[in-house]
């Protein structure tokens, strides 16, 4: 792999492109809509029912391939966990065709990413190494090289955009262990500046990994979207904006996406956005994107049921004592530790090659 290279991953193409429309499109989509078209391909062969049908068809060939020979193949009879040996000897695997320049330059995304991958995958080697470029590739793209480490100690701007509460999570939302992602639409800076586009996507890059490395039950069984559009007006909304942050969570991101649930949705949008679904989720992911009510008690019923001991009284759930601001703090120290990590490992290799 070479992901240091800069690469054009057409992010700011996407937010740059002026809301121009197409009177020859059906629904007057904006031009060049299918240049930028959502692609939830990683979350549909991933899904449960998918990663089901796979392990069936591997049960189905499995008297004429030995599992502990072929390490390579997609899953076993019961799925393989990331833990198990077959898992770690894919993990060794994934990391080592990455190569250790690409590591050496940031050694706990690599390896963040490619263990929720396999994790999400059932330790399916290919689809890893493919969606791993892909992020690194936007990662690259979006940072400039792969080396940066995305903080809220050294990016002010990003922590006063979280403290906005513009984006927060629920971290083990449902019976799986998934965690959710909020967008509440009410509380974005209007404009639509790409200036303001890219801090939305560095935020969604930052929460994700985040959660992901804090709940090994999210990166296996995915996140939950849930853009909330209560007290939001029409005037401030970007189809730009939105329409990137669409192709990236899914184009993109090491991570796959359970349900996409619109929650308290605008009533332009509440009827136009069922004419546009075939489009914008054009593949078994639009079974899983729901438009919900103005109650959102939706969030705790079928098909979303998420667990109500963990959704606070603005969700419809009982857990009065949630705090996104806490969280970050709690994120803040969680970088700190890691930076002394990094700190006492590279002084104890320095220790080892002054005695050589």
């Amino acid at each position: 792999m070479t992901p240091t290279t800069t690469t054009d991953t057409g992010v700011r193409r996407c937010l740059s492109i002026k809301n121009r429309w197409n009177p020859s499109r059906p629904f007057y989509v904006p031009l060049l809509a299918r240049a930028f078209r959502p692609d939830f391909s990683f979350s549909e062969q991933n899904s449960e029912d998918a990663l089901k049908a796979r392990r069936e068809k591997t049960k189905k060939n499995k008297s004429s391939v030995d599992d502990d020979d072929d390490f390579l193949s997609s899953s076993s009879e019961g799925g393989v966990t990331f833990e198990s040996e077959i898992g770690q000897r894919r993990y060794q695997f994934c990391l080592k065709t990455i190569g250790q320049e690409v590591r050496r330059e940031n050694p706990e995304l690599v390896e963040l990413v490619v263990t929720s991958l396999l994790r999400a995958t059932e330790c399916d080697v290919a689809r890893t190494l493919h969606r791993a470029q892909q992020y690194f590739d936007f990662y690259v793209d979006v940072f400039g090289k792969l080396s940066f480490k995305q903080t809220l100690k050294d990016d002010e701007q990003l922590r006063k955009s979280f403290e906005s509460g513009v984006l927060q999570v629920l971290e083990n939302c449902d019976d799986k262990g998934r965690s959710a992602i909020i967008l509440l639409f009410n509380r974005m800076l209007p404009g639509q500046t790409e200036s303001s586009g890219m801090q939305m996507i560095r935020m969604i890059n930052y929460i994700i990994l985040r959660t992901l490395k804090n709940y090994p039950t999210t990166q296996k069984h995915g996140i939950i979207v849930i853009p909330d559009m209560g007290g939001f007006s029409y005037e401030n909304y970007s189809f730009s904006n939105g329409r990137t942050n669409l192709y990236v969570i899914s184009k993109f991101l090491p991570c796959k996406i359970h349900k996409f649930c619109l929650l308290r949705p605008l009533y332009f949008v509440k009827f136009v956005l069922p004419a546009l679904k075939s489009f914008v989720f054009p593949g078994p992911m639009s079974a899983n994107v729901h438009i919900l009510t103005q109650d959102p008690r939706d969030l705790l019923r079928e098909p979303i049921n998420l667990r109500a001991e963990i959704l606070p009284p603005m969700y419809g759930g009982t857990n009065t004592s949630y705090d996104f601001i806490p969280r970050l703090r709690g994120w803040e120290l969680e970088e700190e530790e890691t930076e002394f990590s990094e700190m006492g490992s590279s002084n104890h290799h320095n220790d080892n090659n002054n005695n050589n």
